[in-house]
C-alpha cells in the first residue's frame, strides 16, 4: 500500500511539475518558446457613435383609407364552351390547364398539375365552370379521344369570363 502510495504522489509531481503535458514540441524534446516580441501601443479606438435607433410607426386599422368601389379580386371565375364536333368524333375528355410549356417541335405541353378543370364531353360538347388565378393570361384546353390518337390542342385567352373553344 506505501508503494501505491509514493508513486501516486510522485506522479503527481511530476504531472504538476511538467504542467501537465501537451503543447510541447513536435521534436520531442522540451524547447522553451522565445519570449514575445515587443508590440506597440494600439492606436486610440476612434469614437463610438450610437447607432441611430429605429422606431417602427405604429398603425391601426383606423389608418387606412380604401376606396369605396375597391373590389380585389386574386381569382376569376371563367366559363368555356367547347364545341369540337368537327375535332372529335365518339368519347372524348377535356382538360384545362393555366401553366404550359412550348416543346422544340412548337407542341404546347402542359403542366399537368395546373390542370382547373375537366370533364367528359358530351356529342363533342361541354360546358367547364372554373376558377384561376386573375394573372393567368391563357389557358392549354386539351381534348383527349378514347381511340389512343394524340390529344387535340388549343391556347384559349382569358380576355374575358366567357371562353371558347
Amino acid at each position: 500500500m506505501k508503494a501505491l502510495t509514493v508513486t501516486s504522489i510522485i506522479s503527481l509531481g511530476l504531472l504538476v511539475g511538467c504542467g501537465g503535458g501537451g503543447g510541447g514540441s513536435d521534436s520531442g524534446g522540451s524547447v522553451s518558446a522565445p519570449p514575445p516580441a515587443a508590440t506597440p501601443d494600439p492606436a486610440p479606438a476612434p469614437a463610438q457613435v450610437p447607432a441611430p435607433t429605429l422606431v417602427a410607426a405604429q398603425r391601426t386599422m383606423e389608418d387606412l383609407s380604401i376606396p369605396d368601389d375597391f373590389d380585389y379580386r386574386p381569382i376569376e371565375a371563367y366559363s368555356l364552351l367547347v364545341d369540337a364536333t368537327n375535332d372529335v368524333s365518339g368519347r372524348a375528355f377535356v382538360s384545362v390547364y393555366t401553366e404550359f410549356s412550348e416543346k422544340v417541335s412548337g407542341d404546347l405541353e402542359p403542366n399537368y398539375e395546373s390542370k382547373v378543370a375537366s370533364q367528359a364531353l358530351r356529342n363533342g360538347k361541354a360546358e367547364l365552370n372554373f376558377n384561376a388565378a386573375e394573372h393567368v393570361g391563357s389557358f392549354l384546353v386539351e381534348i383527349w379521344t378514347y381511340d389512343g390518337n394524340d390529344p387535340v390542342k388549343k391556347l384559349v385567352t382569358a380576355s374575358s369570363e366567357k371562353l371558347a373553344w
